[in-house]
């Protein structure tokens, strides 16, 4: 087990992909920022979500405070300069609350969708550190020239100029773990989804243990520096009464895993408001991690564990 040498405040976002309509996206948006959440985040997948970065501008132009960003952009599917364009003029939208999520892409169905050939994990993550480096010079130095493995740039302009953003990266393997480490404000840890689908094969690298070892290859990556905020997604969420039921009922087959070994699993939060925010309190020493992103739909849920701990 390892211990976090830095504790953080608390932070809370919200994962949401769609609304019924733009009204009640517009509603949902200025709701999470009145409960405290710290930021709107959005999928990037080909299926029923939004488009994210449009269904962002929405959410930005609705609120006042929240950070709003893509939880992940596919590198894959876009060219890090035209991709540069759509987040800065977002930045214009909402100055100084933009996190920008990049991620190597996991899901096989969004390539074929996409017509695109999903490469190997290795040339994966590859391709999205080098899109992150491209877009985040463009950022910070307005041009940008760079010749690379999967990307070849010449004199890209970095207009518009947006404020500052934050940067966020991450998954469950250890080069894309040390990238982010290297790369981004923000590291987000996960399981490792190494199937291409949504089944529970990810089970076993869904384990306590192996998120110890997940926090200890970014902090041997930033030897000595202060480490990146680090964040983590919830897969299962749940304020009830019996969280050992829950993880007999649900846990056990969404991980794969024994309730026990579920429930314990970082991905994984249940029971009653006050055992919740325990566990947070636990985890948080545990393994620094003090920034959760919760599925939209337990949102209002956990609305009370957000007042009680966030910023905290």
């Amino acid at each position: 087990m390892t211990q976090s040498p830095e504790i953080r405040p608390f932070r809370f976002g919200v994962l949401a992909g769609r609304a019924a309509d733009v009204a009640q996206w517009e509603e949902l948006s200025r709701r999470r920022e009145e409960q405290g959440y710290g930021s709107l985040l959005v999928p990037d997948h080909l299926n029923r979500e939004w488009g994210p970065l449009v269904a962002l501008t929405l959410a930005a132009r609705a609120t006042r405070t929240i950070a709003v960003g893509p939880l992940m952009l596919g590198a894959a599917l876009r060219q890090p300069s035209v991709l540069y364009k759509e987040l800065a003029t977002l930045g214009l939208v909402a100055p100084g609350r933009l996190e920008i999520g990049v991620g190597a892409g996991w899901l096989a169905s969004d390539f074929s969708r996409a017509g695109v050939v999903m490469a190997s994990g290795g040339d994966r993550v590859h391709q999205a550190v080098e899109a992150v480096t491209v877009l985040r010079r463009l950022w910070e130095e307005g041009s940008v020239s760079f010749e690379g493995r999967t990307q070849r740039v010449l004199d890209a302009v970095g207009e518009p100029r947006p404020g500052p953003a934050r940067w966020t990266m991450g998954g469950g393997g250890p080069r894309m773990l040390r990238a982010a480490a290297e790369l981004a404000d923000i590291v987000s840890f996960s399981a490792r989804l190494s199937s291409g689908s949504k089944d529970n094969r990810f089970g076993p690298s869904a384990l306590a243990a192996e998120f110890d070892r997940r926090v200890r290859w970014v902090r041997q990556a930033r030897p000595g520096a202060a480490a990146p905020e680090f964040q983590c997604l919830l897969f299962a969420a749940s304020i009830c009464a019996s969280s050992t039921r829950y993880a007999e009922r649900v846990l056990t087959h969404m991980f794969g895993l024994p309730p026990a070994e579920a429930l314990d699993s970082p991905l994984a939060l249940a029971g009653s408001v006050a055992e919740v925010c325990e566990r947070l309190e636990e985890r948080r020493q545990r393994y620094g991690i003090s920034y959760w992103v919760l599925p939209a739909a337990q949102a209002d849920a956990f609305a009370p564990v957000v007042e009680r701990l966030a910023g905290k």
